[in-house]
């Protein structure tokens, strides 16, 4: 018959997690019958699961415990005494030990506190259980065996770490052993209470270490710690004599903290010190230990060296440092599957506070064990390395939480006079508290070197797209700020272009070009403290008005802080103008930090402007995805920016665009139905693509409801009502549009074609020269001019517009277009149509029209633009009374003036 001996080391881990359950629902008293345990999980090791349940159940009925967690032998003064059967045993004496008090008994054996009559001093007795049952005679003798062996193995450990053994004995055939009584909490019980701080942890883990150190000397492993196994005490013990203390969390000094390990119940020898043991080796196969705590070896039952000790002091040292448990799970088996496969996620603030302890720690849990810390001496004394300098950092971030002291967040930290202050978060001098409440709009200026020195794309590309240019760390702030305070919902901000003021002519010069009531600008600068290089933030509120500063804080951090650290800073803005807002950084869902610092990039770059910077977003958004599948925003910025770049592509790229648009529209939304973005996108596929308005237009509407300052729901809706013919409405959105995003020529072109389509030719033509003045190298300036010009047989006009083109003199219609045929229409494009409809322009003006063929051509490719053009520009006339025009434009559209035909 195949019992446990017969098991591989996986088949014994997943009935040894069954096992786990089952003892953990009984304790709770709610724990299914036997039987249907073995229905549900058994399969062909049904008779074997069932005996080791039966006998679980057996140990567990004598006894009423009720905290299965804590350890067996938890020798604690402050134990809770725990009722049973062997409570007659209270002031009885096994040998000299006068029995006083229970102070844990579990499944396995129980714990007394008693006195040594001879000595007069308080000890703790460990005593194996007896057993009743057939089975528990059948290992009686082994059990024992066991016992004693590990008795002598911790006899022979002799450290101030290591709870120290007096005896061992046998009363009525019942293996003890006598040790130090400790007085103090276990390190679970102490963890609960206490978050320590990095210098905390330092010197508990040191204490871990030291001891391990020792016994792995000894060839002794201890293959079972965890926090339920070690006792934190404080002043008092011998410990207390020590040089070393620690600070409490106010920064006050705290008492000192000492720290022993205690049973080895599970500990094995590996120089064969006893007899009938050679090699000490339990057998390979065997999993023992606890599930969150063991190293991967240990869950799959090899045989488990020093090595699984040092993995179990990175699962304490994470967490008492992280205040969380590297391998968590509500059962025995999903904390072994979280052992095997998963890495614990850090919390990189906390990190920051300690990158070396930080680092050691994801060393002792490396899953490989060649790639841990050689030795528990080498780990001792790695934690011990730090200085004695106090890193003002660290003191702040672990000690800012105490009396007189205003903690915004633990990543930020207050400059006074070039000196560190005691403040988190920054300190605000407003110098017109009552003009910042009244601020309605903003835009964020590139920051600057504190010399005042712009940065590359500022000096270069002043109010320009981002394009696909290389982003500086100033830049990147100011797109981070942008991307944050745009969700303020009263207050609108520009979406980021370079520009840097250095005075108050230039601020107020930017206000009246930007049109916002105040700008946000500021300064980077690296710093030294002590031997430490951070990186100081300085911002400013500046009124567009008076160029006067507003309001003005400064910030400090470790260099390499991510964006969604930095986030923090938008809060801080927010809050100066009245508004409340939390950031990213601050969501209850923590964000992953690569796939947001690659949406900030590009939310920065998805400008319809620049199809190159539009092609840089998608790529960013791209990466976003990939680093966090489960966040729709990066979903939501491809939907968006694949269906504006369609508008602007050749057709086989726009074909690929529109499906990308619409696969990750439906993931983005499926994943968060409220995504702007996302709504946005979809709003655009439905009237752009596929002609249902009317849906559409209830989607745009619903958004201009929640998203009061979002341009781009100002623009489609007024482009989709313009495609209906709506003059008034769409005139007056299309205006909304520009004024919230002043510096995008896509929408003033939008506006200007807009006035020429309800037939006011002169005001298209003298918009679009003002355009094309402000923005001579923009080919959507140029573009609406020549297609106004050719439209009003002002070819000399249209020709130069073509800068370094020659046309000749004298032109006529036939020498015109045939040299504009021979001109890039990528260069010189009528409008943000795409290479289709560009080209069907230029050929119904050779051609005197677009025929049925030739509509159902440009049809079949579904080219984003084509409803507009088909519904208001004057070379789709003839196209429009076409049959399968029908099909495509509004129900309810209704023809223009004529005065554009």
């Amino acid at each position: 018959m195949m019992d446990l001996n017969d098991l591989t080391a996986t088949e014994l881990a997943r009935l040894d997690a069954i096992c786990l359950d089952y003892e953990k629902a009984l304790r709770n008293g709610n724990a299914p019958s036997i039987e249907s345990v073995i229905e549900a999980q058994a399969g062909k090791h049904a008779e074997i699961l069932r005996n080791e349940l039966i006998a679980i159940r057996d140990e567990i009925s004598k006894s009423d415990s009720t905290d299965p967690a804590r350890s067996t032998f938890a020798f604690t003064t402050h134990a809770l005494p725990l009722a049973g059967g062997t409570s007659e045993s209270i002031g009885h004496k096994i040998g000299p030990y006068l029995i006083s008090r229970i102070l844990g008994q579990g499944g396995m054996g129980i714990v007394y506190e008693a006195i040594d009559t001879r000595l007069d001093r308080k000890v703790a007795i460990k005593m194996l259980a007896a057993g009743n049952s057939i089975r528990d005679q059948e290992k009686r003798a082994s059990l024992c065996e066991r016992f004693e062996r590990e008795a002598r193995a911790v006899a022979a450990l002799s450290h101030p770490n290591i709870v120290e053994l007096f005896d061992v004995g046998v009363n009525d055939a019942n293996p003890f052993a006598v040790m130090e009584l400790l007085e103090g909490e276990t390190l679970d019980q102490y963890l609960a209470k206490t978050p320590c701080n990095a210098a905390t942890v330092r010197h508990i883990g040191a204490q871990i270490a030291d001891a391990l150190a020792v016994a792995h000397r000894a060839g002794v492993v201890h293959r079972d710690l965890k926090p339920q196994n070690i006792m934190v005490m404080q002043s008092g013990s011998a410990e207390s004599k020590r040089p070393e203390r620690t600070s409490s969390k106010n920064g006050a000094i705290a008492r000192p903290i000492a720290v022993k390990l205690f049973d080895f119940g599970l500990s094995r020898s590996e120089r064969g010190l006893f007899d009938g043991d050679p090699g000490g080796r339990t057998s390979e196969g065997v999993v023992m230990g606890t599930p969150g705590y063991m190293a991967p070896e240990q869950a799959r039952g090899e045989t488990a060296g020093p090595a699984a000790d040092i993995f179990a002091l990175g699962c304490l040292l994470f967490e008492a440092f992280y205040h969380k448990r590297a391998f968590d799970g509500a059962t025995a088996s999903a904390r072994f599957a979280s052992t095997l496969e998963s890495t614990p996620e850090t919390d990189p603030l906390r990190r920051r506070t300690d990158v070396e302890l930080a680092d050691l720690i994801n060393e002792c849990l490396n899953k490989e064990v060649s790639k841990r810390p050689a030795s528990a001496d080498d780990i001792a004394l790695r934690l011990r390395r730090r200085g004695a300098a106090v890193d003002p950092i660290e003191q702040q971030l672990e000690h800012g939480y105490g009396a007189g002291v205003f903690v915004r967040r633990r990543f930020f930290e207050l400059v006074t006079g070039g000196a560190l202050g005691g403040i988190l978060g920054g300190l605000a001098v407003q110098y017109r508290t009552e003009s910042l409440r009244d601020i309605d709009s903003l835009a964020v200026l590139s920051f600057t070197s504190m010399q005042g020195e712009p940065t590359r794309l500022a000096s270069l590309a002043a109010g320009q797209p981002l394009g696909d240019q290389t982003i500086e760390g100033g830049d990147e702030i100011a797109m981070l700020l942008v991307n944050e305070l745009s969700r303020l919902k009263d207050v609108n901000v520009t979406p980021f272009r370079p520009f840097v003021a250095h005075n108050r002519d230039e601020i107020q010069a930017i206000g009246r070009e930007l049109e916002v009531d105040a700008l946000v600008t500021g300064n980077l600068k690296t710093i030294l403290r002590g031997e430490k290089l951070l990186e100081e933030i300085n911002l400013q509120i500046v009124s567009t008005r008076t160029g006067n500063q507003l309001w003005g804080a400064s910030f400090v951090s470790e260099p390499g802080a991510s964006l969604l650290e930095k986030s923090q800073l938008a809060s801080d803005l927010a809050a100066a103008v009245g508004r409340s807002l939390t950031t990213s950084g601050g969501n209850e869902s923590p964000l992953n930090q690569g796939s947001f610092s690659c949406l900030v990039d590009g939310v920065g770059r998805a400008d319809p402007d620049s199809p190159e910077g539009l092609r840089k977003a998608l790529s960013c958004f791209r990466s976003a995805h990939r680093q966090d599948k489960s966040w729709a925003a990066p979903l939501g910025g491809i939907a968006l920016t694949s269906i504006t770049l369609a508008a602007q592509s050749p057709t086989e790229e726009s074909i690929a665009l529109i499906q990308a648009a619409r696969e990750s529209a439906e993931e983005a939304l499926k994943l968060d139905p409220n995504l702007a973005s996302a709504r946005l996108a979809d709003a655009m596929l439905l009237w752009q693509t596929l002609y249902r308005y009317d849906e559409a237009a209830r989607i745009l509407n619903q958004l201009l409801l929640v998203e009061q300052n979002f341009w781009q729901v100002y623009r489609q809706l007024g482009l989709l009502e313009l495609t209906r013919g709506n003059q008034a409405e769409a005139l007056r959105l299309l205006r909304e549009a520009t004024q919230l995003n002043p510096l995008s020529v896509i929408a003033k072109v939008g506006l200007a074609r807009a006035h020429w389509s309800f037939g006011n030719i002169e005001r298209a033509i003298a918009d679009a020269k003002r355009l094309r003045n402000s923005h001579p190298d923009n080919r959507l300036a140029r573009g609406l001019l020549i297609d106004l010009y050719e439209h009003s047989g002002d070819f000399d006009a249209a020709a130069a517009e073509h800068v370094g083109v020659d046309f000749g003199t004298k032109l006529t219609a036939e020498t015109y277009y045939g040299i504009r045929q021979t001109v890039d229409l990528a260069e010189y494009p009528y409008g943000p149509f795409g290479t289709l409809l560009n080209q069907a322009i230029l050929d119904s003006r050779i051609s005197g029209g677009i025929d049925d063929v030739e509509l159902g051509t440009l049809a079949d490719s579904t080219p984003p633009m084509l409803p507009l053009l088909l519904a208001g520009h004057p070379s789709f006339a003839s196209a429009r009374r076409l049959p399968r025009a029908a099909e495509i434009l509004p129900l309810t559209y209704s023809p223009f003036s004529s005065a554009n035909e």
